[in-house]
């Protein structure tokens, strides 16, 4: 079966003969031979090979100790332990460091061609099984996302607050771990208020016996609903926090968030190489000035002497930019040995001050702030919902527009029925406006006729007068009245239906006006 080999062991004729078996099992290529631990892990780390073979007395780092680190750091590539003691206390051992199982020496040829052949199969099914869930996303397992920084001083922290809080904001339901491992100066609880008394260096003191039930007993939950991991108070604890420790603590609540957020901090260290190495997305904030450039260009550097990460795997985030700097995203794109992000933080001055001083970011208001936050997040991949998350809201969504479709028939017959009560209210409301106007008309007819009567004109004048004031249709419903012995005129109208001209109701409009006499 076609795979990639590589052994690890320092006897010469032991090493020999491995190679001499190997060659046996058709298309099967060694690619290194290392002759110490160290030498080992960067030959998988970097070549990343299908099966691993190593002698038990290869030093100088315990065998089993490294087996189970490289198992976390590349899972697909099986390991086999050579040991000339078969006795069943060894196997467990080696089954207990995650070894696929064990090689007697003496070799024998079937011995070795069986277990190397049912090595590569299981190798190529995790492959698989690997690759699977990076297409798809099946099962749960969390993103982890790792935030370092070019220098201190860059907004790593205040980044990797406001981010968590944001995908809680935006996805109530998802279950975000923010873990700080800036041991000696982490500053997490500074920007979110937090009184914690067990902290990351609980658990890695017992990092190979961890459960379920002891990382909840040291995770504090936030009013906000972020979980937080905390560095010690105590900087003397932080000796107990290890690589192979965060390995697998982060192995472990992976299986248990969705969303894993570390902060780095921005010193090279074993453990922050270990996170780089083993998070899904590494994100590196560096400010528009030169200093920051040069700290990120050893920053990338140093992970790629580590074989940890390489440059072309790692996202360079521009935080602090205004228009007004002198390197602006172009310049700094050039100068930056890993991808810029098409996207920049801007410069927000004071605007984060209240925030910071009162360690809640719900007191950061400024929109282009949360805008662009947002656009980190969906640009990487961490605030997107699980797919059957996003069946259940497509789910719901057909189910609303099936139902408006539904109601569209029983909306039109409720329509019918209202329709006659509108149409009387508004017919309702124009007779009055019609009545306010023929009391107008009929108060300036009034006013004619009384004019005319103060002069002694007779009463066609006096008639003739008033309904010239009044509309032609309206006309034969007027009844003019003059009195000048009483010295008044009076002046009588139906009220039209609706509209003049249409229909007369049985009301009338009535003005009386006084007549003075000229002398």
């Amino acid at each position: 079966m076609a795979g990639t080999v590589i052994i690890g062991c320092a006897e010469q004729t032991l090493a020999y003969e491995l190679r001499a078996q190997l060659a046996e099992v058709a298309e099967l290529e060694v690619l290194a031979l290392a002759e110490t631990t160290g030498e080992l892990v960067r030959a998988v780390v970097e070549r990343e090979p299908n099966l691993v073979i190593v002698h038990d007395q290869l030093g100088p780092e315990p065998v089993h100790q490294v087996i189970r680190d490289m198992g976390l750091r590349r899972p697909a590539s099986v390991c086999l332990i050579v040991s000339g003691d078969a006795d069943p206390e060894n196997l467990a051992l080696a089954l207990d460091a995650g070894a696929r199982g064990v090689l007697t020496y003496p070799l024998s040829f079937t011995e070795v061609q069986q277990r190397v052949s049912n090595a590569l199969d299981w190798s190529s099914r995790l492959q698989e099984l690997l690759v699977e869930r990076d297409a798809d996303g099946a099962g749960h397992r969390a993103i982890v996302l790792a935030l370092t920084g070019a220098k201190g001083g860059v907004g790593v922290t205040t980044v990797a607050t406001h981010l968590a809080w944001d995908v809680r904001r935006e996805i109530p339901d998802h279950k975000v771990l923010l873990i700080d491992l800036d041991l000696e100066k982490g500053d997490v609880s500074s920007f979110l208020e937090a009184r914690h008394r067990t902290s990351v260096a609980d658990l890695a003191k017992v990092a190979d016996d961890l459960s379920l039930r002891t990382v909840a007993d040291a995770v504090f939950v936030h009013e906000s609903g972020i979980h937080l991991l905390l560095p010690p108070e105590d900087v003397r604890d932080a000796e107990y926090v290890t690589a192979q420790a965060i390995r697998q603590i982060v192995g472990l609540v992976r299986q248990q968030y969705d969303l894993v957020i570390v902060d780095a901090g921005a010193r090279v260290n074993p453990v922050q190489a270990s996170v780089v190495e083993i998070a899904d997305e590494v994100v590196t904030l560096t400010t528009p000035d030169l200093v920051s450039l040069r700290g990120l260009r050893r920053e990338v550097t140093s992970w790629e002497q580590l074989a940890v990460r390489k440059p072309d795997a790692v996202h360079v985030l521009l935080n602090r930019h205004s228009k007004a700097d002198e390197v602006q995203p172009e310049t700094a794109a050039r100068l930056s040995p890993s991808p810029m992000m098409p996207l920049t933080l801007p410069d927000q001055g004071r605007k984060l001050e209240r925030a910071t001083n009162s360690r809640s970011p719900e007191f950061a208001t400024d929109a282009g702030w949360w805008q662009a936050l947002r656009g980190l997040g969906r640009h990487l991949g961490v605030a997107a919902r699980r797919p059957q998350e996003e069946s259940a809201e497509e789910r719901t969504r057909a189910r609303g527009r099936r139902r408006a479709g539904a109601d569209d028939g029983s909306a039109s017959i409720e329509f019918i029925s209202v329709f006659p009560w509108v149409a009387l209210m508004c017919a309702l409301v124009v007779q009055l406006v019609v009545v306010g106007v023929t009391f107008m008309w009929t108060s300036y007819a009034a006013s004619a006729a009384a004019r005319e009567t103060s002069i002694g004109s007779s009463y066609a004048d006096v008639r003739a007068a008033a309904l010239g004031r009044i509309p032609a249709v309206m006309e034969p419903s007027v009844t003019v009245s003059s009195d000048p012995v009483a010295g008044r005129t009076s002046v009588s109208t139906k009220v039209p239906l609706l509209a003049p001209g249409l229909a007369s109701t049985p009301w009338r409009v009535t003005v009386v006006r006084e007549v003075v006499t000229e002398p």
